[in-house]
């Protein structure tokens, strides 16, 4: 035990070790129920891969970056924190194995080269960790009963914004609260959290909904 410790204190392995500490904080308090899910402002549906390279960007350079990282790590639809907490335990393991094999010495310059060595490693396994179960997620996030009964129905957004790439309203349907993931029409502007909106829509092979502002159907 106490090698693996000053293994993974050591010079090479601190930065991802340090990595480790918010993860398990925020999963620590996800347990107890101490934290919303929407804290870092990105949507737990992650980014969707139907949009093709005419999509708009909605200009945030932390969005993109997400949705890029996503898209390389083939998790759209996976919620990111899980996507997150996936790829930093690979590469601290994969850190781990190759500091004790290949760097024994625990040098800066060989402990650079392990960590190349360990990301690459970590976004392919991260992509066969994530890949089964972005159905999964799907399958949790939508209800195919509850299609065509919320056409028409209001609802408010949930997400810090409702755009053309990403976003999700809550609807009431029967008494029941159904969290969706919605999109603007094209060239609508983004609607921001709390506003009440009206479900139009609903694209079947993509499971996202379009939305517009109630203020738009006055």
């Amino acid at each position: 035990m106490k090698e693996i410790w000053d293994l993974a204190t050591s010079g090479p392995m601190l930065p991802m070790t340090i990595l480790l500490v918010p993860i398990g904080i925020y999963w620590l308090l996800s347990i107890i129920g101490a934290v919303d899910h929407d804290m870092l402002g990105v949507d737990l549906d992650g980014a969707d891969g139907h949009h093709g390279a005419d999509a708009h960007h909605d200009g945030n350079p932390i969005s993109e970056v997400m949705h890029g990282a996503l898209r390389i790590l083939n998790a759209q639809g996976v919620p990111v924190m899980i996507v997150l907490s996936v790829l930093i335990a690979y590469l601290w393991g994969c850190s781990m194995l190759g500091n004790l094999w290949f760097n024994k010495s625990l040098s800066g310059g060989t402990g650079f080269l392990v960590s190349l060595g360990a990301l690459f490693s970590a976004v392919v396994l991260t992509r066969l960790t994530v890949t089964p179960l972005k159905p999964v997620f799907r399958m949790m996030q939508e209800d195919p009963e509850s299609t065509k009964p919320v056409l028409g129905r209001t609802g408010v957004v949930r997400t810090a914004l409702v755009n053309e790439r990403e976003g999700q309203v809550e609807v009431e349907n029967s008494g029941a609260s159904l969290l969706l993931n919605a999109r603007v029409a094209i060239g609508s502007p983004p609607l921001s959290r709390n506003t009440p909106v009206l479900v139009v829509s609903y694209d079947e092979p993509s499971g996202i909904y379009t939305v517009r502002s109630l203020s738009e159907t006055s």
